[in-house]
């Protein structure tokens, strides 16, 4: 028979191995780390993400919101350099490149709403000051004041949920125009039928609503469309596009709906109550209030200029239909420049100012700091600094590069020009010391150089990276 079990006779001498067993498992090297990758383990190695960050100094290092903010900030918070050639390339080359006769017109009529004699830069540069300030003027100065002065936490709970009301009401057609995208997008993911029966929905929406007026939208999105989609995805099993959508849909309402005028009103009176706002209000009838909202100098500034949604336009369409990746990628940058620079991280003014001027097409970035430097006396004008840079080229001369600090009317200017006005530079510094003379400013220092050697937003607002010890949140 066989030995199927193969016993062999023990060899003399090594009946009791006791010897311990060796790891034959490879040991990762210390100076070699793998790649991260989030969905699957990867071959052992050294890494530790806690330990390797320890060496920083800290023991924890986790990128903040903040942090990713203020990243993004020193990699090139500005788009001019590279976006005003191809701006101007592509307002002058659109008729040529064979577009329709409504981008033509719509062109036309973007060029001729930036249009504007020399004088009048002055005054469009303030509209757009005003544009970027929504919490300004005598009404919202008053409510600042009453905020500061009660010690109530009630009452400033309550003066931060009317500011919250009132925002929501001001930017009601942006969000109303946003929850028409977000159902657009659930349409695209849903079966025909479902399709048909959305879209039998969405035609008792009024897109046209007038701000602070969100009843009846707010009405069909909640009673008839959240139900139906809450059916479908229930019905369909959808856990995807549909269901994101549908839960952004819903908080989308929630702020469309908090904007109702009546609500704001209700809000109102209820501060009214407090002896504070009475003190700093008495005369304000709550019926008033909506009037007196809608005469604010944000609003004003963004009834009269229409040119913006121009602008909006004009680069989503440079974003979709640019002559090659490269100049598609541009349009892509200036979206994010400005949404980054609206960042409530953002601790200065920011504003992109598109201008024809004598024939001449200029695209301008402005940073401007009104409290570079606090004082403890408020209000007193010859201790506020304020601090700006703005960048701007101008078609068929090229770009330009301005940082100032401005304090009791005097002024230290540093300007980067185009090396082709190298000739020249004795001529621009006796126009600018000349325009400073007719404003009433006098110059302490006039640095002049070229704008090759740009000055970065980081190394302008160093201010911008204070908050960085006290803001430590990641979503």
């Amino acid at each position: 028979m066989s030995n199927v079990l193969r016993v062999t006779t023990p060899t003399t001498g090594y009946d009791n191995m006791n010897y311990p067993k060796t790891d034959t498992a490879t040991k990762p090297d210390a100076q070699i780390q793998g790649p991260v990758v989030p969905d699957k383990v990867v071959r052992p190695d050294a890494r530790s993400d806690a330990g390797s960050q320890q060496e920083l100094g800290m023991k924890f290092q986790y990128q903040s919101n903040f942090e990713g903010f203020a990243a993004q900030i020193r990699a090139g918070g500005s788009v001019v350099e590279e976006f005003a050639p191809i701006l101007f390339e592509r307002l002058a080359n659109a008729v040529k490149a064979g577009i329709g006769e409504g981008t033509a017109t719509e062109l036309s009529g973007f060029l001729k709403m930036i249009q504007m004699e020399p004088q009048d830069v002055l005054a469009f540069m303030k509209s757009q000051g005003d544009m970027a300030i929504r919490f300004q003027g005598a009404f919202f100065s008053l409510l600042r004041q009453a905020l500061g002065e009660t010690r109530s936490v009630e009452l400033r709970a309550g003066i931060l949920d009317f500011i919250k009301r009132y925002t929501d009401m001001a930017e009601g057609q942006h969000l109303l125009e946003e929850i028409r995208q977000t159902l657009g997008e659930i349409r695209q993911g849903m079966f025909q039928s479902g399709q048909k029966r959305l879209e039998v929905f969405e035609q008792q929406l009024n897109y046209n609503a007038e701000p602070g007026q969100t009843g009846s939208n707010a009405s069909v999105i909640k009673e008839q469309i959240l139900p139906y989609l809450n059916q479908y995805i229930g019905s369909t099993h959808d856990r995807g596009l549909v269901r994101e959508n549908s839960a952004l849909l819903a908080a989308l309402t929630a702020r469309y709906e908090n904007g109702e005028g009546s609500r704001v009103v209700e809000k109102f009176k209820e501060l009214m109550e407090s002896p504070v706002m009475q003190k700093y209000f008495k005369g304000l009838k709550p019926e008033g209030l909506l009037k007196a909202l809608a005469t604010t100098d944000y609003e004003k500034a963004v009834a009269k200029n229409q040119w913006m949604s121009k602008f909006a336009d004009l680069i989503r369409d440079g974003m979709t239909k640019g002559a090659d990746l490269e100049q598609k990628q541009v349009f892509r940058n200036v979206m994010q420049s400005i949404v980054l620079n609206e960042s409530v991280y953002m601790p200065v003014l920011h504003m992109m100012l598109p201008m024809q001027v004598d024939g001449r097409m200029t695209f301008a970035e402005m940073w401007v700091d009104p409290d570079a430097k606090k004082n403890s006396s408020g209000d007193d004008d010859e201790k506020r600094v304020i601090q700006g840079l703005v960048k701007f080229d101008i078609e068929g001369v090229g770009f330009f590069d301005l940082f100032f600090v401005y304090q009791d009317k005097k002024v230290n200017i540093q300007l980067g020009y185009p090396d082709g006005l190298k000739d020249k530079e004795g001529e621009i510094r006796q126009r600018i010391a000349q325009i400073l003379v007719e404003n009433g400013l006098e110059s302490q220092e006039l640095y002049l150089g070229s704008s090759q050697n740009s000055i970065a937003v980081s190394e302008a607002f160093p201010q911008i990276f204070e908050r960085k010890n006290s803001i430590n949140v990641k979503i």
